[in-house]
């Protein structure tokens, strides 16, 4: 080995050679490393004087063996799932192909003799073959994409991201028109100068818009800065999923939080109470608010960031995954002249994405529509809408739902919004509303559309009064749905049939799918959601049963009866389509 070694030509001449730098350049990156730690090839790539792929090329040559480019070459994952996480991540490679007795892997320093035999003893292959690698494909396939599978975009030029970027801060819209700080802001011990210089650094300016821009690029609809014993932890929540995206050191926390308030237009002297605020961006034209939560923790503070996207949000009915028969049935519903229309499911179910579709499907200049929101989402053009707010001052200048509808009813309107009954008196109000003459929209936290009957019962409204209004109720869910560039067949098992419910012999050549994983999806197989709803008309006879206080299961069996699709149903239904995966019906059965 070591004569082989030293009939090697060094890499500086090999680079030389090719042409690829100048002897005045080698001597500069070779004095250079007399006083750092590092290869000549590294200095010459700070230098510029050369790229990471002509490096590795000559590298290539140097040892005598194959050069690939991990761009060009689609990841074996059922093969990388063979091997040992701690094994990949320990010696930096990647499986590329397998055969009866042997192994081949990418790595970029093959020099390392030790580590082939240590895959060897740990994965049993009797050779290891080896190619090499550019060292930054090979460290961003294992951090970014395959243990963190969301996290595939390009690294974006600092310039390139801050022209593309333009912040526009929120205006404090308190009672007071001033940022209220409270007597903490006085005794704390921070020193505010110190706090505003650190959050002002380009770093974390670049770090913060750096993670705003690749979160809304993912299609993210929260951001998530957690802050733990020795690091802060980073993470995106897309199709309702968490991933890890990055940790950042615990050195940062504080400039990063700060950094996060000033553009909020928080108090940042703050440290121990929870803060609300907002502020809104502009990337490439493209204008979107986003919706910030700080939250104390043991550890420092804690921060979510909600992505309100209006460009991304389809308010058309057609396209929210309604099947046909419930879709006609909720249109209808929803055009009547009075009444009250209720859609349920737990948070982050897509309630108030439902409720914005049916609004903008009956506004029009002969109609006068007024909401009462906590927050406004989204503004449509045409629409009053109104938000509450609580004054933290003088708490009888907030103003709660059932404040705000109060003042609604008194402005003549034809249609209501009322973003979500919590308790008896936005229930009570928004009942007489629907039985005055208005169409009222609402949403309430129920796991079945037939369960806000129960739920109404539990704030205190008398089932009399609310079976008269309702008109329409409306049960919904979000599944993932497949993604349709890298949708694949899987095997029909009788034990997929089995958790389905399915015959067997009747499905058994039924196809089914689910998605490999690609770049267009972030590696996960999903791409997008899609809504599963149980659309129930309020006929006369169910009227009469819910205001005879009749049970859950009573009203249950008479939806059964009426063949009224449940909410396991309509996912069965995609399934069997291939839309969705078998995953989320089992989700869904679980919820």
């Amino acid at each position: 080995m070591a004569q082989d070694f030293l009939k090697r030509k060094r890499i500086g001449e090999i680079l030389i050679e090719m042409k690829a730098i100048t002897p005045a350049q080698l001597e500069a990156a070779l004095k250079r490393q007399a006083s750092v730690r590092k290869k000549v090839g590294e200095l010459l790539i700070e230098a510029k004087a050369l790229t990471e792929e002509t490096l590795f090329r000559a590298l290539s040559t140097q040892h005598g063996i194959e050069f690939v480019n991990l761009d060009a070459i689609e990841l074996n994952r059922e093969l990388i799932r063979q091997i040992p996480e701690n094994l990949i991540k320990t010696y930096h490679f990647i499986p590329l192909r397998k055969e009866p007795k042997s192994l081949t892997i990418a790595v970029f320093d093959p020099s390392n003799t030790k580590m082939f035999d240590s895959i060897k003893l740990a994965t049993g292959y009797m050779f290891i073959k080896w190619v090499l690698a550019m060292k930054s494909q090979i460290l961003h396939i294992i951090n970014d994409v395959i243990y963190r599978p969301q996290n595939v975009l390009e690294n974006v030029p600092v310039e390139e991201l801050l022209r593309d970027v333009k912040l526009e801060f929120a205006k404090d819209e308190s009672a007071t028109g001033a940022t209220y700080y409270g007597p903490t802001a006085a005794l704390t011990e921070v020193n505010l100068e110190e706090l505003k210089r650190e959050s002002d650094q380009t770093a974390i300016v670049t770090l913060v818009n750096k993670l705003i821009l690749d979160a809304v690029k993912m299609r993210a609809s929260d951001i998530h800065i957690e802050a733990f014993e020795n690091y802060i932890q980073v993470r995106y929540r897309i199709d309702g999923i968490l991933y890890d995206i990055m940790p950042i050191e615990k050195a940062a926390h504080l400039a990063l939080i700060s950094r996060v308030k000033i553009m909020s237009n928080l108090d940042i002297t703050e440290r121990y109470m929870p803060q609300d605020g907002s502020f809104k961006l502009r990337v490439k034209n493209q204008q979107i608010e986003f919706r910030v939560a700080i939250l104390p923790s043991i550890y420092g503070q804690n921060c979510t960031i909600r992505i309100l996207d209006s460009g991304r949000v389809n308010l058309e009915l057609k396209t929210l995954g309604f099947h046909e028969n419930e879709l006609k049935i909720f249109e209808y519903n929803i055009g009547r002249p009075w009444g009250l229309c209720l859609i349920a499911g737990p948070t982050g179910s897509g309630k108030t994405t439902t409720l914005y579709s049916a609004i903008s499907l009956i506004n029009s200049r002969q109609v006068k529509i007024i909401t009462i929101e906590d927050p406004v989402e989204y503004k449509i053009p045409g629409v009053h809408q109104m938000q509450v707010f609580e004054n933290k001052v003088d708490p009888n200048r907030s103003l709660t739902f059932a404040k705000g509808l109060r003042s609604i009813l008194r402005l003549d309107p034809d249609v209501i919004l009322v973003g979500e009954i919590r308790d008896f008196e936005t229930a009570e109000i928004t009942v007489k509303a629907a039985l005055t003459g208005h169409m009222v929209f609402s949403t309430i936290h129920a796991n079945s559309a037939i369960e806000t009957v129960s739920r109404l019962e539990n704030i205190g409204v008398d089932p009399y009064l609310f079976a008269s209004a309702l008109c329409v109720l409306v049960g919904q869910r979000l599944v993932r749905k497949i993604c349709p560039d890298c949708k694949v067949q899987v095997e029909t098992t009788p034990y997929i049939l089995a958790t389905l419910g399915l015959d067997f012999e009747r499905y058994k050549n039924h196809p089914f799918y689910k998605g490999a994983g690609c770049k267009a999806c972030n590696n996960s197989g999903f791409r997008d959601r899609t809504g599963l709803f149980e659309v129930i008309e309020v006929n006369q006879a169910l009227k009469e049963l819910i205001s005879q206080r009749q049970s859950s299961v009573t009203l249950i069996k008479y939806l059964h009866e009426q063949k009224v699709p449940t909410i396991a149903e309509a996912c069965l239904t995609k399934v069997l389509a291939g839309e969705v995966p078998i995953e989320e019906y089992i989700m869904v059965n679980m919820g």
